[in-house]
């Protein structure tokens, strides 16, 4: 009986080290970054209709959004995803990618893809202090399919992922969806 209790109590304990373990490794700041779906308030809206209103055609009625959140580790900004769809915003390859970074009570453009359909991942990797994008590439003359890695160079990422400096990405590569076809997207004018 003492036999069996001793054993219970040692598998415990090696069952609650190893939780820790895991947990500990799972949080390591650097190793994945942190993502929160959807801007609170309204500034990302805000930014979003003033930049999306052409000043000759006006505002498309049909335009959503949907948007996710790369928290830093502290060494850079945090960078807020928007993917933007509408019949302005989408065509055969694709539709309108923004990665954006706070810049007071606004927004700065740091990322502005042509044509890019979701899944829509941040990777592991990073370039300049900042996650690389992964986007899904195809249509437009594009089949198959891919997914394409973007990288910041320092100042921006990539306006088209079908063209270098983007690169086609192969085998399996670590990263966490932001944005997927399944997520729902907001009417950006209401």
């Amino acid at each position: 009986m003492k036999a069996n209790r001793a054993f219970g109590a040692f598998c415990l304990f090696a069952l609650i080290c190893l939780s820790e373990f895991l947990l500990q490794a799972h949080s390591c700041v650097g190793q994945q970054p942190q993502i929160s779906n959807g801007i609170p308030g309204s500034a990302l809206k805000q930014f979003l209709r003033k930049k999306l209103t052409d000043p000759d055609f006006g505002r498309d009625k049909t335009t959503r959004y949907s948007s996710a959140i790369i928290k830093s580790n502290g060494v850079t900004k945090e960078e807020i995803v928007v993917y933007v769809s509408g019949q302005t915003w989408c065509g055969s390859g694709g539709c309108r990618l923004f990665i954006l970074e706070p810049d007071g009570v606004s927004f700065k453009v740091i990322g502005e893809e042509i044509v890019v359909r979701p899944p829509i991942r941040v990777l592991r990797s990073k370039s300049r202090g900042h996650f690389d994008i992964g986007v899904w590439v195809q249509g437009g003359g594009i089949q198959p399919g891919y997914e394409a890695q973007l990288r910041f160079d320092g100042k921006s990422y990539p306006a088209n992922p079908s063209v270098a400096p983007a690169r086609k990405l192969t085998g399996e590569v670590a990263g966490t969806v932001l944005i997927s076809n399944a997520d729902s997207r907001e009417l950006l004018y209401k």
